[in-house]
């Protein structure tokens, strides 16, 4: 590269004067520039954002916000595009690989099994295709307008601040949901967020001036810590950090090494990198690493993953080329459940937890390759514009964010995005742009587009950037909030505020259909003030879940609450017609999951619902088949064994229960249904500790009191007998005559 070239890179890295390439603009234009300027650094403050009153609200203001941002600097921006033909987005190979990634993301939705869930998303997660655009349109708007270095430090400080406030929430809050996560509600989402700011954060401490030093110094000091000081460090992050910044440190002093001119130096530098691969080769050999890789990859979090991987690779395989659809990983997910998974604590799973079974999972071998492509053309970007640069500190801009690009990914292969670490992903990619363009001069001079297409063009962007605002981001706010009213107020008033979600916004159809149903199933069988309403609320639920289910037909998990619904419908009717409908409803929900253990266990309960207790009792033990090491099916046996009086099966399984991690005597109830079974037995050595422990949960209760009084004195232990006594006198004094019987009987 000649030496004019690299002049002038040098001046994009670092020039500070104002006005780079604008010698004069309009007064509008430059108000619409603050707007698209001042509104992106409020765009940063998405991962403060924390409104509990609404529907997940880690999640959904924060979503909502950014794209309410997006929407308003778009149509700004717009204008300075109709004001100013400079600031139409060029053309560039990081920009065409990000319009083919996004392509790629809309084609495959449209292919996939859902699309009305691809471009909404959930409440739950919210990262669809309307968030995905925005996001585009975020990363557009900002790679062309921001073409001063000052901008980009700006943004990027601004980043870092809110990064800083989101630790120090987490650290002084008191309360147990922001404690580990912050504002963000989750350590591993947090820490990739985090993951950003840190680099931002190093590569301006060592390219900016001793003042700023001092600030990034500091900041990067508080984000790194709050890697490592959190209620459960995430261990993905961690090694992400570790590793990409030990990549940093060394690639930086090599390539000053080896570019020194002197061959000294770079003896120095082959010395260096052979030191480096000894080190490594005997970490690899120390006994406590080897330890720390063995007890990782047998923990619980890395096994879980490894079933849910091979469950995606399976679905991935049906669906090659395209996959299933932004945002439909529930699909394969049951298709393919693996019985097994449930061992790791949880039974419902959205992400396969890895970027890349997600990718070919959501869009195919054509979605990973293009999302790939992403990375290989910024990082090949990043790589041809060091041998430009002269001055020995500006090689942590592309350093820096070749590691920051490294972390990023090494964190994604054990969790996914959510709009925090999307947003500065995109936001990365922006400031690569900016880095990678072509430095060309441009001479500022104000022209007005006259040609009508564009005035047309703009005119519709404008009208449906409003429409956007609007219909995807106000409306999807009223629906998280009508759902929030659904679930807090008394049921008289919650029914319609379901119903008002459901109106109000499409994203509500996949989630309030679920939650309605599960606050009717409390009511089910209790006696109400006003069965109109709740019959009322039954009819609600029930054709929301059938309009569902006929808009996403594969979806097991509707299959399994419609199932549910109908149990808790005959709970409130009596009508034994909803009975058959919920056995018909949950052998397709089989059908969707044949090894899912849940669907056997709403089949067994509708048959114990119809009196049909030994077919109960074959799926039940069908669930236990599908993975005998999971306690919560041995369960389901020991009450329907109890229920048929065969009390003997109903210990056993009791015990299998219990030994395959079923806590049974850490629940009252549990434990009550047990001492049933012991007490039919006559099994008194078994009941005396049933009950100690049983009066431990239920300190109050004088019916376990006195049977334990009983059992005590059964077993000639007076002093034992005489304590729990008093303790039932002491609970209801109203037993003294009885109490003082039975103290005589004792020889008191």
């Amino acid at each position: 590269m000649g030496k004019q070239s690299r002049e002038k890179m040098e001046r994009r890295l670092n020039d500070h004067s104002p006005a780079g390439l604008a010698q004069y603009r309009s007064q509008f234009e430059r108000m619409c520039f603050l707007i698209v300027e001042y509104g992106s650094y409020l765009a940063m403050l998405t991962p403060f954002i924390l409104l509990r009153e609404y529907f997940f609200p880690f999640v959904s203001p924060k979503t909502i916000f950014f794209r309410i941002i997006v929407d308003i600097i778009f149509v700004a921006y717009v204008l300075l595009v109709i004001s100013n033909r400079k600031y139409l987005p060029k053309i560039n190979p990081l920009n065409i690989a990000l319009t083919l990634f996004l392509f790629v993301a809309v084609f495959t939705s449209l292919t996939g099994v859902n699309f009305a869930r691809s471009f909404w998303s959930v409440f739950e997660r919210m990262t669809g295709l309307l968030t995905l655009l925005h996001l585009f349109v975020f990363f557009i708007i900002l790679t062309s307008v921001f073409k001063e270095k000052k901008y980009w430090e700006r943004i990027l400080v601004v980043s870092i601040m809110v990064g800083v406030l989101v630790v120090l929430y987490a650290w002084t809050s008191t309360e147990e949901s922001t404690r580990g996560g912050s504002t963000i509600g989750n350590t591993s989402f947090m820490s990739g967020y985090m993951l950003f700011n840190i680099f931002f954060a190093i590569i301006l401490l060592f390219t900016k001036n001793i003042w700023w030093k001092i600030f990034c110094a500091t900041t990067a000091s508080v984000l790194i810590a709050s890697l490592f000081i959190s209620i459960e460090p995430t261990q993905g992050a961690i090694g992400a950090f570790l590793i990409s910044a030990s990549f940093l440190g060394l690639s930086y002093l090599l390539f000053y090494l080896f570019s020194s001119g002197r061959k000294k130096f770079k003896i120095v530098g082959f010395l260096l990198i052979g030191l480096f691969i000894i080190g490594l080769l005997i970490v690899l050999q120390l006994n406590f690493f080897q330890q720390w890789v063995v007890n990782t990859w047998y923990g619980g979090s890395i096994q879980s993953r490894l079933v849910i991987w091979k469950m995606a690779y399976q679905g991935w395989q049906e669906r090659f080329w395209l996959g299933w659809g932004q945002e439909n990983f529930n699909i394969p997910f049951a298709k393919y459940f693996d019985p097994q998974l449930p061992l790791s604590g949880d039974i419902w799973y959205d992400r396969a937890h890895n970027i890349i079974f997600d990718t070919l999972i959501t869009s195919g071998i054509l979605g990973l390759i293009s999302y790939l492509s992403i990375f290989g053309v910024a990082i090949f970007g990043l790589l041809r514009i060091i041998p430009k640069i002269t001055e020995r500190k500006n090689l942590l801009y592309p350093l820096g964010m070749t590691s920051l690009l490294l972390a990023y990914f090494i964190q994604d292969f054990f969790v996914f995005d959510m709009i925090s670490s999307y947003m500065m992903f995109f936001l990365s990619l922006a400031f690569i742009s900016f880095l990678i363009s072509s430095p060309k001069e441009e001479i500022e001079i104000p022209s007005r587009i006259r040609n009508p297409i564009y005035l047309f063009i703009g005119g519709f962007l404008i009208i449906l950037s409003i429409l956007t605002l609007y219909l995807g981001n106000i409306r999807p706010a009223l629906a998280s909030r009508y759902i929030i009213f659904g679930l807090v107020y008394p049921l008289e008033q919650s029914i319609p505020f379901f119903q008002k979600a459901l109106n109000v916004s499409p994203v509500a159809q996949f989630e309030v259909p679920e939650q309605l149903a599960i606050r009717l199933a409390g009511f089910s069988s209790q006696p109400v003030k006003d069965p109109k309403i709740l019959d009322e609320g039954f009819k609600l639920a029930g054709e929301a879940l059938k309009k569902s289910i006929s808009n996403s037909p594969l979806d097991f998990r509707l299959q399994l609450f419609l199932g549910r619904y109908y149990n808790n419908f005959y709970q409130f009717t009596g009508k034994t017609e909803n009975l058959s409908l919920a056995e018909e409803t949950f052998k397709k929900a089989v059908a969707l999951s044949p090894k899912n253990q849940q669907a056997y266990w709403s089949i067994g309960q509708t048959l114990l619902f119809e009196g049909r207790r030994d077919e109960a009792i074959q799926y039940f033990q069908k669930a236990v088949d599908l993975e005998p090491r999971w306690g919560a099916s041995y369960w389901y046996l020991v009450l329907t064994y109890k229920l048929n009086k065969q009390y003997d099966l109903a210990a056993a399984a009791a015990i299998k229960a219990e030994e395959n991690g079923y806590k049974w005597r850490d629940n009252a109830e549990n434990l009550k249904n047990v001492i049933d079974i012991y007490k039919a037995l006559e099994d008194f050595n078994m009941l005396k500790p049933l009950y100690e422990r049983a009066v431990e949960l239920s300190p109050k209760d004088v019916m376990l009191w006195s049977n334990l009084a009983d059992i005590y004195a059964a077993f000639g232990e007076r002093e034992k007998a005489k304590e729990a006594a008093d303790k039932i006198l002491e609970l209801d004094p109203s037993k003294a005559p009885e109490i003082e019987q039975f103290l005589k009987q004792l020889g008191y």
